[in-house]
């Protein structure tokens, strides 16, 4: 019989001890359920906030790269036209005693920055005296095309038209960004 009332009170312990845990479960998973939910919205205005970030650096380069337009940037030269020239600035330290620093020239018009562009890109001269003429490029640009570049250059081994506009691959007529490779 002792055994009997012994057994009894462990049971009804045990209901006890279980009808607690049940409670402190169902607290739990509705705890649960408010983190979930939580969680979720947090997910949703973490991926509108990346979103909203990815255009707006978009529109910053966009804008630094406008600027940009009317720059050239002159390796191998110390003296250039200066009369269509509105600033000019020495990039970094010189490089050697073989060689003066970079300058990056802002043109007083479009017009003539596109001309000296156009120009220099088929001047034997310059080739022959070692000046390079290139754009000022944004670094988020130089980056992209770097990452374009393979696909440019395979299709000009192949016989394609293909170059850069802005940040994008023009390949065939098809513009391709870097965040499409």
């Amino acid at each position: 019989m002792e055994k009997l009332l012994e057994v009894e009170k462990s049971v009804a312990s045990n209901s006890v001890l279980i009808s607690d845990l049940t409670l402190r479960i169902d607290a739990v998973e509705k705890y649960s359920e408010n983190t979930a939910v939580k969680s979720g919205k947090m997910d949703s205005q973490l991926s509108s906030l990346f979103a909203e970030n990815k255009r707006l650096w978009d529109k910053v380069d966009e804008l630094d790269a406008y600027k940009r337009r009317w720059n050239l940037r002159i390796s191998g030269l110390a003296d250039v036209l200066q009369s269509s020239i509105d600033v000019a600035h020495r990039l970094g330290p010189k490089l050697g005693y073989t060689r003066p620093c970079t300058i990056i020239v802002q043109f007083l018009s479009r017009s003539h920055r596109d001309r000296i562009w156009a120009d220099a890109r088929r001047s034997e001269v310059l080739k022959q005296k070692k000046i390079r003429i290139s754009e000022d490029l944004t670094q988020r640009t130089k980056e992209a095309r770097n990452k374009l570049w393979p696909l440019v250059e395979k299709a000009r081994k192949e016989g394609r038209r293909a170059g850069f506009r802005g940040p994008n691959a023009v390949v065939g007529g098809k513009r391709i960004s870097a965040d499409d490779v």
